[in-house]
């Protein structure tokens, strides 16, 4: 059986600054499904919500007034959302990281870039509408 040092060590350690700065991080990019209803509600005029699933998952239902750009597409089409504007990425769930990409490939881009946490099957669940 395994001693409490070994199995200690073969989990990475940090230091509390530096899980500060990780958390920090991520929950400045992230948002989940509430926050992102809210600050529709607060700032929709300044905020883009971005599916960037297939063509055929956004016809199936998407977050009401989401602009639509695949994932494969959003290098040749980024110029087409406002660089002014938060850009909000989402996919299609928890396990999908096509919104993570989209928003890395956004901000390294200079625009103001997030996520939201789960896509559009937590924003489904929050019971929130969706359009088609």
């Amino acid at each position: 059986m395994a001693s409490t040092t070994a199995r200690r060590s073969a989990i990475r350690q940090a230091s509390p600054a530096q899980l500060a700065n990780y958390f920090q991080a991520k929950l400045t990019a992230e948002l989940g499904p509430h926050n992102v209803k809210r600050l529709l509600e607060l700032e929709g005029d300044t905020v883009v919500i971005l599916d960037v699933r297939s063509r055929e998952g956004y016809n199936e239902g998407h977050v009401p007034g989401a602009r639509h750009i695949p994932f494969e597409a959003l290098p040749a089409r980024m110029q087409e959302l406002p660089k002014g504007n938060v850009i909000i990425t989402y996919c299609w769930n928890v396990t999908c990281l096509l919104c993570t990409k989209a928003a890395y490939i956004l901000a390294s881009n200079g625009y103001q870039a997030k996520e939201m946490i789960g896509g559009i099957e937590e924003w489904k669940r929050a019971g929130f509408p969706i359009e088609k």
